[in-house]
């Protein structure tokens, strides 16, 4: 792309760190002629979140790299309060025109930073989950405070944006920029896997390998729920509705969740696969699954599974979910169930499976895949990022 010498804009974004998952619409922010855009975070996360190698920043824009200064983080009270050393100074230094900041309430050093810049006549914008609960306790007006000092809010999804303009935010300052984990060609599989690896790879993995499989992928932790999916395929069986359970991942819950199946006299339907970081194994074993089911918060798993042309079944309850839940088209691309309604995974589930025999899988891959084409990739939330500064004048 051609960049211009003088861009329109000097943009800051500040993050404690920068997550791996954000590399690629971060470049594609790097990219823009329009606007230049500047990292701000600790080149360490202090956790074992993966997060982009700190060395993409000695490599030049134009080859893939990353405009990125870095600054220190000093937590408090375990973690959960945050101070970034030298952010004011690098701010006073530095002429940016905006500055994106994570919206985190418990970040000290973001409320002095957005005071600073408020009265030096600077724009600042938060990106952020918003208000994701119609509860109001301390916290939520706390957070109603701290987002009322920004100009703009880049959300995550609608229904957030709904929830705060009931509750009094200004519609004009809310915009929505979905979420992404990758370009378009990232997030959409391509590969061509043939029915005969397909065979093989049921066979491998289960006795049964005739029977329809969902499957979860992420870590096995025990907020997710997981159990539930056990549980359902257990009323299923009971049902004479058989099904198989592939769980891919690995976690604390992992023995826990091999006991339950043992109790349930369900071992022989379900496979523990570990995890897997391969791509093109990742993407076999969407391909030979009929349903991804999510028990728990939904997140970034719908978007690993739809771009992989997997339908998702995840609960219903907005104020205990992530936004992510909003690519999930009831009826196209998947279902909802009733928030911990173990009954009605299992309906659920089984009313999929029997609507959708038929479906061909050309047409089950378009309905999952067009959404993630549409909204959730990088090219389109980079797109939307740069119209909010651009037109926000």
């Amino acid at each position: 792309m051609n960049h211009l010498d003088k861009p329109i804009k000097n943009v800051a974004i500040i993050y404690p760190y920068f997550a791996l998952y954000r590399l690629p619409v971060l470049q594609e922010l790097m990219n823009s002629s329009a606007i230049r855009y500047t990292m701000i975070s600790a080149a360490d996360s202090g956790n074992d979140i993966k997060k982009i190698n700190p060395d993409i920043a000695s490599i030049n824009v134009e080859d893939g790299g990353l405009r990125w200064k870095f600054i220190k983080n000093k937590w408090i009270y375990k973690e959960a309060i945050l101070w970034q050393s030298g952010l004011l100074r690098f701010l006073r230094k530095e002429k940016f025109d905006d500055v994106i900041f994570l919206a985190n309430a418990y970040y000290l050093s973001t409320w002095f930073a957005v005071f600073y810049l408020k009265l030096t006549g600077k724009k600042v914008y938060m990106w952020t989950h918003g208000v994701i609960t119609t509860k109001k306790d301390w916290k939520w007006r706390l957070r109603k405070v701290f987002y009322g000092l920004s100009d703009g809010l880049m959300l995550y999804g609608h229904k957030a944006k709904a929830v705060m303009v009931k509750n009094g935010f200004p519609e004009r300052k809310l915009h929505v920029i979905y979420n992404s984990t990758g370009s378009v060609n990232d997030l959409i599989a391509t590969n061509e896997i043939s029915i005969e690896s397909r065979n093989n790879t049921k066979q491998q993995l289960f006795k049964y390998s005739d029977l329809p499989i969902v499957i979860f992928v992420g870590r096995l932790t025990y907020v997710k729920k997981l159990d539930q999916i056990l549980q359902a395929a257990h009323i299923l069986h009971q049902e004479d509705f058989k099904i198989n359970v592939l769980y891919v991942g690995d976690g604390q819950a992992r023995k826990d969740l091999e006991s339950l199946a043992q109790s349930l006299n369900i071992s022989e339907y379900c496979h523990f696969y570990g995890a897997c970081f391969k791509k093109e194994e990742l993407e076999e074993l969407f391909k030979i699954s009929s349903l991804c089911i999510s028990p728990g918060e939904v997140g970034l798993t719908a978007m690993s599974a739809l771009g992989n042309g997997t339908p998702v079944l995840s609960h219903d309850d907005f104020n205990y979910q992530m936004p992510e839940y909003e690519a999930i088209e009831p009826g196209i691309n998947g279902m909802l169930f009733k928030r911990n309604s173990i009954a009605d995974i299992a309906s659920k589930t089984k009313q999929w499976l029997i609507e959708n025999k038929e479906t061909s899988e050309e047409l089950m891959r378009n309905n999952c895949t067009k959404i993630i084409r549409e909204k959730y990739n990088a090219e389109y939330q980079a797109e939307l990022i740069n119209a909010i500064l651009l037109n926000d004048k």
